[in-house]
C-alpha cells in the first residue's frame, strides 16, 4: 500500500473520533477509562534519562544546570495536540499514546513515545521508546495490539536538520504479566516524500505563524492535486499552480487566482494575509500531525499550521 493511501485511511478516521486532540483514534468509541491529556502532563516518566524519571509539571520539566549559575540545562515536555489511545493489550481498558521532547542544550530535539495506562487504579508510564533527533510525526493509532506511527525521518542523503524519508514505525506488545514492554519490528522504508503525499486530504488552516492562532470567525482550506492547490481563502475560492523545488520538501506557489467576493474587512484582511504568505511559500514539512508551511515574512521566515480535515474519496 502506497505511503499516501495509508494516510488517507488513517486520516479519514481522524475526523470521525472525538476531538479531544488532533490525533485521536479511539476516545469515542469505547467507555472504558482512558488516560487524560492533563494527567499525562503531571505524572512521572522514565526511559529518557538512564536510571532517573522526570515528573512533568503542566506538561513541562527542567533539570539543573551542566555548570552552575550556567543557563544550560536539559529540559523535556509534553508534545501538545498529538495523542493516540486504544486497547492494545485487549483487556478493555484504554492506554494512551503520548510523546515528549527532549532537548540536552544543542541544536537538536530527541523525541519519545510513552506509553500510558492503569495499575492499581494509578496512571503510570508503562514503556517509553526513544523515536529520534527531529523526527516529524504525521499519524499514528493503536491497532490489532501494535502501535503506529507514520513519520518523516533522515536516512542516506538526508542532512541532520531536515528529515525526507516517510518510514511506518511498529511496536508490539510483550506482556509478561508483571510489566508491559513495547517491542519495536523492523521499520519500512516508503522512500522520500512529495507533494503526491498530501494530496486527498482537505488541510484547514489552524496558525497564521507559531503564536497566532486564528482568531476571526472563518475556515480556510487547502488542497494538493496535480501540481495545483485550491481552496477557500476566508471569503474567496482561489487556486494556483504548486511545484516542487529542487531539493526535497521545497516548494514554489504561483499567484494565485480568486473569487472576487466582497466580506467584512476583518476577513478580507484576514484573507489577504495569506494568500501574501501563500506567494511566499519556500518549504512543508510535518509538526505533530499538521502539515507546516513555512513562508518568507519579510526578512524573517513564519510558518503555517494546517490540520487534515477530511479525505475525498
Amino acid at each position: 500500500m502506497k505511503f499516501n493511501s495509508r494516510l488517507l485511511v488513517l486520516w479519514c478516521l481522524l475526523a470521525l473520533c472525538s476531538p479531544i486532540s488532533s490525533i485521536s483514534m479511539a476516545d469515542s468509541s469505547s467507555p472504558a477509562k482512558t488516560p487524560a491529556m492533563n494527567d499525562a502532563g503531571n505524572m512521572l516518566y522514565h526511559g529518557i534519562y538512564d536510571n532517573k524519571e522526570i515528573r512533568l509539571k503542566d506538561g513541562k520539566w527542567s533539570g539543573k544546570p551542566y555548570v552552575k549559575g550556567a543557563a544550560s540545562r536539559p529540559t523535556a515536555g509534553l508534545v501538545k495536540n498529538f495523542t493516540f489511545s486504544g486497547d492494545i493489550d485487549g483487556n478493555g481498558t484504554q492506554e494512551r499514546v503520548v510523546f515528549l521532547w527532549e532537548s540536552s542544550g544543542g541544536s537538536g530535539t530527541r523525541l519519545y513515545m510513552a506509553l500510558l495506562g492503569f495499575h492499581n487504579d494509578k496512571l503510570v508510564n508503562l514503556d517509553t521508546h526513544f523515536i529520534g533527533d527531529r523526527v516529524e510525526l504525521i499519524v499514528g493509532n493503536i491497532n490489532q495490539g501494535k502501535i503506529r506511527l507514520d513519520v518523516i525521518q533522515s536516512d542516506k542523503g538526508d542532512a541532520a536538520c531536515c528529515p525526507t524519508h516517510k518510514t511506518l514505525r511498529t511496536w508490539s506488545l510483550k506482556n509478561n504479566h508483571k510489566s508491559m514492554q513495547l517491542i519495536e519490528n523492523q521499520p519500512q522504508s516508503l522512500g522520500r516524500i512529495s507533494l503526491t503525499d498530501l494530496e486527498g486530504v482537505e488541510w484547514t488552516l489552524t496558525q497564521m505563524n507559531w503564536y497566532e492562532t486564528l482568531t476571526v470567525n472563518t475556515k480556510i482550506t487547502m488542497t494538493f492535486k496535480d501540481n495545483k492547490i485550491s481552496g477557500r481563502s476566508g471569503c474567496n475560492r482561489y487556486f494556483a499552480a504548486v511545484k516542487e523545488g529542487e531539493m526535497p520538501k521545497d516548494i514554489t506557489i504561483g499567484q494565485a487566482g480568486m473569487t472576487r467576493m466582497a466580506c467584512p474587512a476583518a476577513l478580507m484582511e484576514l484573507e489577504s494575509r495569506f494568500l501574501n504568505a501563500l506567494s511566499n511559500v519556500k518549504k512543508y514539512s510535518f509538526v505533530n500531525g499538521q502539515l507546516a508551511l513555512t513562508w518568507k515574512d519579510e526578512d524573517a521566515m513564519s510558518t503555517m499550521l494546517f490540520r487534515a480535515q477530511k479525505v475525498k474519496l
